[in-house]
């Protein structure tokens, strides 16, 4: 957990137990946020299956043009 260093003059406006709850509004929201971000695990899946899909997309595209061609030609 990082440590927030609250300025002066905002603590003496806040008061003590309301610059607490700052601190604590703001961890929660690091902490959450933080949940939410992709390890390198997800990330190298994510990279495998787009290279499978972009794969399957290739081969079709192919398929396709060479039925063209050879509707073309007859």
């Amino acid at each position: 957990m990082s440590v927030i260093a609250i300025p002066k003059s905002l603590r003496e406006k806040l008061g003590d137990e309301a610059t607490e709850d700052l601190v604590k509004v703001i961890n929660e929201v690091d902490s959450s946020s933080r949940k939410d971000l992709a390890t390198k695990a997800d990330l190298e899946s994510a990279k495998s299956e787009m290279l499978k899909w972009m794969f399957l997309f290739w081969a079709g595209q192919l398929f396709a043009m060479f039925a063209m061609f050879k509707a073309f030609l007859k």
